[in-house]
This record gives C-alpha cells, structure tokens and sequence, in this order.
C-alpha cells in the first residue's frame, strides 16, 4: 500500500521505505530523499517509538486536545472572554470570590488571577466553574479547510505550507 510524503508530497510505492521524523515536536511520515535531507541538516531527528506507558501531560496552551484518553478525537477550547464572563456570572449570584473558590476547592488567588485574565483556567477547571456558574466557557474548534492552490488535488502537504529556501 503507498504512502505519501508529508513534506513534498511524493508518493512512495512501498510503505516500509516511509520514514517517521520528529520536526519540531510533530511526526511526520517521509519519503526517503526528504528523510535524508531533513537528518544531515539537523531539521528532524528520527521517530523512536516510545514505550505504551500512560503519560499524564499538563498543558497551559489555549487547545486541550482529548484524544485517544478519552475517545473523543476533538479539539476544544477556553472562549476568549472568559474572564469577563466569569467575574459577571458570580457577581450575578452575588458571590465573592472567596465563596466561588470555595465552591470549586480553588484558592481564592486563583480566582483573582482568572478574572484578571492572567491565568487561564484548565480544561478541567473551565469544566467545574460552567456548571458552578451556570454558563459556557467550552467551545469546539471549528477546523477550517486549507486552500493549496492545487484545484486537482484533495490533500496538502508541510510543503505547501512553508517556503523552502536553499542556501
């Protein structure tokens, strides 16, 4: 069964001749040329499988992904305005701050740095303050279609998206 390679695209006829690399932090599948061409330039580094141990990884990033943990398979994230919509809704309920974080088994400094918008909160935390306040700070990731500029094509490569520049 062919594989396509990830950077230009190529198709390689025999899949055990794709190679797995790591550019910067993501694994792509390449051809043999682009393998080669990444490696001795110090662009990528090989994919080594790792062992099936169940990792717990903490993420500050606007983007949780819940994927294979929990079966999802979708991208989710914290709305923009959370802050703002948080400090309205406990102020709705007339609460203090002190109260909401007691509510949630937070300090109340977190809670401050929330609404100031310094800290935003996990996908956890964004989880026990929508049903404790009563509102949504949870929404799906629209994933937008890329254009290539190739009309006869259905897919896209890394290569389409970045410049290559020979030195």
């Amino acid at each position: 069964m062919p594989c396509y390679c990830e950077i230009c695209g190529r198709e390689v006829l025999n899949e055990r001749d794709c190679k797995r690399v790591v550019v910067e932090g993501s694994i792509l599948q390449v051809c043999p040329d682009c393998y080669r061409k990444l490696i001795s330039s110090g662009k990528a580094r090989p994919y080594v499988e790792e062992s099936k141990k169940p990792l717990v990884v903490i993420s500050r990033s606007k983007r949780v992904m819940t994927g294979a943990s929990r079966g999802f398979g979708e991208e989710f994230e914290i709305v923009e305005d959370y802050a703002k919509r948080i400090r309205e809704a406990r102020e709705r309920l007339g609460w203090t701050q002190a109260v909401l974080a007691s509510k949630i088994k937070e300090s109340e400094n977190t809670i401050k740095r929330i609404e100031s918008g310094r800290l935003k909160p996990s996908l956890e935390l964004a989880k026990r303050l929508e049903k404790v306040l009563g509102i949504k700070l949870i929404e799906r990731t629209a994933e937008e279609p890329l254009q290539t500029g190739r009309e006869d094509e259905d897919y896209f490569t890394v290569g389409d998206l970045i410049r290559v520049s020979k030195k």
